[in-house]
C-alpha cells in the first residue's frame, strides 16, 4: 500500500492526527481540541489547522472517536443489527477545505 492518508482521532477532550504514507507514518501531531473544547471554533476549522500542509485536496481523511457522536461534528448513527462487515466502513462525509 502506499497511498497517503490522514488519520484522525478526535476524542471529546483530545485530537490526534497521523499522515501516513502506506503502512508508514510521517508525522503526528495532537492538540486539547478535542470535541468538546473547540472554544467557538468550527470543526473544520479545528481540522484544517492540525492537518495543515498535510492536505492537498486528495488526500483522504479517515476520522474516528467522539467526532461521530451527539456531541461531535456529525452524528455516525449505530448500525441495525445484525449487521454485515461491509456495513461497518459506511463513511459519513463531511465537507471541509
Amino acid at each position: 500500500m502506499t497511498a497517503r492518508y490522514i488519520a484522525i482521532d478526535w476524542g471529546s477532550t483530545n485530537l490526534r492526527a497521523w499522515l501516513y504514507q502506506g503502512e508508514e507514518c510521517l508525522e503526528s501531531r495532537q492538540s486539547e481540541a478535542g470535541v468538546t473544547r473547540l472554544n467557538g471554533r468550527s470543526p473544520a476549522a479545528v481540522l484544517a489547522e492540525i492537518t495543515q500542509h498535510w492536505r492537498d485536496g486528495a488526500t483522504p481523511v479517515v476520522m474516528a472517536g467522539m467526532v461521530g457522536s451527539n456531541v461531535g461534528w456529525k452524528i455516525a448513527p449505530y448500525l441495525p443489527l445484525p449487521a454485515a462487515f461491509s456495513d461497518i466502513g459506511q463513511p459519513v462525509n463531511c465537507r471541509w477545505r
